[in-house]
């Protein structure tokens, strides 16, 4: 079980036909996320009056970093030869938002067959990355979605930042009902 929010969404049912990125993009200072491409915050990242909002990565209880997971859609993808998933990050370009950064890719996948895409599967879990040696701190993640081959035919991918387990998940049925 893991903590599902829509301000961690970063692909919600986006169809891949060729090489893009995912839709949105994480904001590490401001712990929600924004469109890749124009810059501008989710209408679903808007919360209360505050003009900034803090993220809390859990309760130090060990449970490690957060991760990214991408899944596949419901259907099942044709023609391409494979994908491959990187993981991106981008330092502030001074916007406050992802006008004009440069994303670099830290991490990725190794490239997926399309015969092991199967429907509803996971296709990648990554922790957050660390900087790179001489790289300034990223406050953007995102996900590049890299297709070889031909287009892309009826894939969509859901990925979203999981926060990790819940603090009740291991008390769930341990104490007797009707008390």
């Amino acid at each position: 079980m893991a903590l599902m929010d829509q301000n961690l969404v970063l692909s919600s049912a986006q169809a891949i036909t060729a090489t893009a990125q995912s839709t949105n993009a994480y904001d590490i200072l401001n712990g929600n996320t924004l469109a890749v491409a124009t810059g501008a915050y989710t209408t679903n990242a808007i919360i209360g009056n505050a003009t900034v909002f803090g993220e809390d990565l859990g309760l130090g209880r060990g449970k490690g970093t957060p991760q990214i997971e991408v899944f596949s859609g419901a259907g099942t993808p044709i023609t391409a030869t494979s994908l491959d998933i990187q993981l991106q990050g981008a330092p502030d370009a001074g916007t406050g938002n992802t006008s004009g950064v440069t994303y670099v890719a830290y991490i990725g996948t190794e490239a997926i067959p399309l015969a092991s895409i199967l429907a509803s599967n996971r296709l990648a879990r990554f922790d957050f990355p660390q900087r790179r040696v001489g790289a300034a701190l990223p406050r953007f993640i995102a996900l590049n979605y890299v297709v070889a081959g031909a287009n892309f035919g009826g894939l969509t991918v859901n990925a979203y930042v999981n926060l990790g387990g819940t603090s009740a998940q291991s008390t769930l049925g341990n104490y007797a009902a009707n008390f």
